[in-house]
């Protein structure tokens, strides 16, 4: 896939068309901050890419939402394009106290809200904490005082024996979004067939091992293909630049419609991802890579380094794994012999959870009841 070609997956007209599938939805949560009883969703992070931005994106949409809010230094009557679909709406601190109900999805650094939001409680509040790097010094002796929920286990198993705090799990809600199609001639579906193509569409970031897929495309014949949003400190002190240049393909549009453009053309998705004390469980690379059909190409500390008990993968059976840019390479080179059906009708296996938010909908209606 060329830049020049598809450059329509790094523009925001994309997210045009995106949006346009939910023009309908019901609009009512827009006066959220006027209303006693219902709940309202913040994202209270810097970071607009990533896993805890999908995550949010999945939650609305399964829940029939179309708006979050953010906090700014200025209140702001505009919308503005939070991706997927989704709008938020700036807001300063002080209408933390306007609110009644407050759904965090992510509070990701935002240590300035955390005295406004204890005097709450938890019958007000339900925060989602997505992994270890979420919890600090800052936050640590506050979330005593709220609702919170994980989305793997390994990271409940975390806040239970290392802080003390007892945490719901809940599966990551997955909102089954369109799958593009695309035009193919007779000649592109024939190439179709024979695909080997590998992809890496998570951010370029600290612990996301890009090097390692780096390393391994200099000494291959398929290379994996990256697309993402690229931290620029991580990748001027770990990466090699001219590798980087060369298969780097740029940041796609925060939208369903990209990132199905961009796997449903490929075979393979290498995630390379690796935190301390998380693991085991899915993230949203993995669950649109198995919504296509694409084989996983995990770090195997993902799978090993956590309890048994909370893996959802096992290699050769619902993903494959390596371990080092060695090993990524010879399956890379290997990729035509692969026979992926088992492994991914398998891992198909795994949605199904992910579709249901019974759970997630009983979560919000009891923070609405209270």
């Amino acid at each position: 896939m060329s830049r020049a070609i598809n450059k329509q997956l790094f523009s925001d007209a994309t997210t045009v068309t995106d949006s346009s599938i939910f023009n309908n939805r019901n609009n009512n949560n827009s006066s959220a901050l006027s209303q006693e009883q219902a709940v309202s969703f913040f994202f209270l992070s810097h970071h607009m890419y990533g896993g805890c931005l999908t995550f949010t994106a999945h939650l609305l949409h399964t829940l029939n939402r179309n708006q979050v809010f953010r906090i700014a230094n200025r209140f702001e009557r505009r919308k503005r394009n939070f991706g997927y679909g989704i709008r938020y709406q700036n807001v300063t601190l002080e209408y933390f106290d306007n609110v009644k109900n407050l759904f965090i999805t992510d509070m990701f650094q935002h240590f300035e809200c955390l005295r406004k939001l204890k005097r709450k409680g938890k019958e007000e509040v339900t925060i989602v904490i997505h992994d270890p790097g979420e919890i600090s010094k800052f936050n640590e002796s506050y979330l005593k005082y709220w609702n919170i929920i994980t989305i793997r286990k390994s990271m409940q198993q975390f806040l239970r024996d290392r802080y003390g705090i007892k945490s719901k799990f809940i599966y990551h809600p997955f909102y089954p979004y369109p799958v593009q199609q695309g035009d193919r001639n007779e000649e592109e579906e024939q190439e179709e067939e024979k695909k080997t193509q590998a992809v890496s569409i998570s951010r370029i970031d600290f612990y996301k091992n890009t090097e390692i897929i780096l390393d391994a495309n200099k000494r291959t014949t398929n290379p994996v293909k990256i697309y993402g949003w690229a931290n620029s400190k991580y990748v001027s002190q770990q990466l090699d630049a001219e590798a980087f240049n060369q298969y780097y393909q740029g940041k796609y549009v925060k939208s369903f419609n990209a990132t199905s453009e961009i796997l449903r053309k490929a075979r393979f998705m290498v995630d390379l991802s690796f935190l301390p004390n998380d693991g085991g469980g899915t993230q949203y690379t993995f669950l649109d890579a198995i919504y296509h059909n694409c084989a996983i190409i995990l770090n195997r500390q993902w799978i090993e380094n956590v309890d048994p008990e909370y893996r959802d993968f096992k290699e050769g059976e619902n993903c494959y794994a390596v371990s080092n840019a060695e090993e990524l390479k010879e399956l890379l080179n290997n990729a035509e012999n692969i026979d992926t059906s088992k492994v991914v009708q398998n891992a198909r296996k795994l949605l199904d959870r992910h579709f249901n938010a019974v759970d997630w909908n009983k979560e919000v209606m009891s923070l609405q009841c209270k």
